[in-house]
């Protein structure tokens, strides 16, 4: 698998940097580049990766609209925008990536930043008036303006790009799959973004607290068997956390050791581990509604009682600053478990109040289940459909992608993450496993038709199993919504 393949990228990176440096030296004008093109065009890079086409784009600018940097100063929406002299690893790499598809196909790699809600609104102003500015856009996936921009025909499917090749290890399948809408694909992640590696939600145990409370179970092994479920969790929970504990799930508790801190997306992030989404795929990819009564009330009760029984748990999404709040929380001994976005490694390593910690996935719904990683923030690229020359950005798209195999992949995964983040040879073990089995969550969900995904949410720490009520006073408008969804992407592929 793709995230696989990252991991061992990273063990031939040196070799790989200093190969491409050369190649790509004689590649500055049109005399050196002729004499690395073969006879059909092509030129040969390193052993292991295919052939790059070579195409001289004769200086053109490349202008990418892509989304502030979080306030917090971590890596996410950084992998194009970068600051020239900051010395840092992540930043030399997307330097060297940019510079290598630079000189290869004589082409200038601009960005404008924006905050983030504005991004879907300044390509949507653009494509009603006709125009484009933007060769690319980056935006979040959970951003449902960027759904409605695909709907209306705003953006360009990845299939239809001559230089775009799925089968290529440097594009993210499995998400891209997910992010398919009636088997086109207007949303596309790979190398070139690594932030879909930074959001996945996964659980930190701080190993000092794990070994003062006496737990003497082997985490991974848990993890190895199938055995790492909600009941676990919720047992080792109840181990940490003091009698006092008043048992609030949305009330913070500095004083008492609690079981575990879990972000509001708990509810949601189990929903997926149950194996299911709120929506389907028909035979054309589009979406159908399979989120039953039936099954939701099962999962929403058993969500329920690992966070309300027994005053294991408590919320750590209800208040603006739940962030510092949890991070102050794990790192000072006061939680055992962190259930969060893998982000937070970082900022648990980077805590003046630094903890040692173990990862491991999210828990499994139960024994049967598989493991699911869902996604809650990362960034997906698209192509605005007033884009000129779709063909060249597509082109260019692809070598950024490619060429991070070789230079921000391993500086992410073999110092960011491995080296910096992960405390121990099995929490990297683990790692694979969050990353294997990432998925992003369905256009319902993004969407939040008839108001589930929040809903889901808010009954599961109101303590409330009342959702076979909600369901049948709302399904009736989601499925409304939903079907006007597929009538506008009929309408829309019927005029193309």
């Amino acid at each position: 698998m793709k995230k696989t393949f990252k991991i061992l990228s990273a063990m031939l990176a040196l070799l790989l940097l200093f190969s491409m440096t050369l190649i790509f030296t004689s590649c500055g004008g049109n005399e050196e580049e002729e004499q690395t093109l073969g006879a059909d065009g092509t030129v040969s890079t390193v052993e292991g990766l295919p052939e790059l086409e070579i195409k001289n784009l004769g200086g053109k600018e490349i202008l990418i609209l892509w989304p502030e940097m979080h306030a917090d100063g971590h890596y996410v929406h950084n992998e194009i925008a970068v600051a020239e002299t900051s010395g840092d690893v992540i930043d030399s790499a997307v330097i060297e990536r940019n510079t290598i598809v630079q000189s290869a196909y004589n082409v200038k790699i601009t960005t404008n930043m924006k905050f983030i809600s504005e991004v879907a609104k300044t390509v949507r102003t653009e494509y009603q008036g006709g125009t484009s500015t933007y060769s690319a856009i980056a935006c979040s996936i959970n951003n449902s303006n960027m759904l409605s921009l695909q709907q209306e025909g705003g953006l360009v499917d990845f299939n239809t790009l001559k230089y775009y090749d799925e089968s290529q290890p440097w594009w993210n399948h499995s998400l891209m799959q997910d992010l398919s809408v009636a088997n086109a694909r207007y949303f596309a992640s790979g190398d070139i973004i690594y932030s879909d590696d930074f959001y996945p939600y996964c659980t930190f145990v701080n190993k000092t607290l794990s070994a003062n409370v006496g737990i003497t179970e082997d985490y991974h092994e848990l993890v190895k068997n199938n055995e790492w479920t909600l009941e676990k969790f919720h047992s080792f929970a109840i181990q940490a956390q003091d009698d006092q504990v008043d048992g609030d799930p949305n009330t913070w508790s500095d004083r008492d050791v609690n079981g575990a801190v879990v972000n509001e997306n708990f509810a949601k992030a189990a929903y997926y581990s149950a194996g299911k989404g709120i929506v389907d795929f028909d035979a054309k990819g589009y979406p159908v509604w399979q989120m039953t009564v039936d099954r939701a009330q099962t999962i929403l009760e058993k969500i329920i009682g690992v966070i309300h029984k027994d005053k294991a748990c408590f919320n750590a999404g209800q208040f603006d600053d739940h962030a510092v709040q949890e991070l102050r929380l794990f790192t000072s001994g006061k939680a055992l478990f962190l259930v969060e976005e893998l982000i937070f490694a970082e900022r648990i390593t980077k805590s003046d109040a630094s903890t040692d910690f173990s990862l491991l996935p999210f828990p499994l719904y139960d024994e049967d289940s598989e493991y699911v990683s869902v996604l809650n923030d990362s960034l997906v690229i698209s192509v605005p459909v007033m884009c000129n020359d779709k063909e060249d950005i597509g082109l260019v798209l692809s070598a950024m992608s490619r060429e991070s195999v070789n230079t921000l992949t391993p500086a992410f995964f073999e110092t960011v993450l491995t080296y910096r983040y992960m405390q121990d040879p099995q929490s990297v073990e683990t790692l694979n496993v969050i990353l294997d089995s990432t998925v992003a969550p369905d256009i319902a969900t993004i969407k939040n038709w008839g108001g589930f995904r929040e809903q889901f949410k808010l009954l599961a720490f109101a303590n409330s199993t009342d959702f076979s009520s909600y369901y049948s006073s709302n399904i009736g408008k989601a499925m409304g919504e939903l079907e006007n969804y597929c009538v506008l992407l009929d309408n829309f592929y019927a005029n193309k």
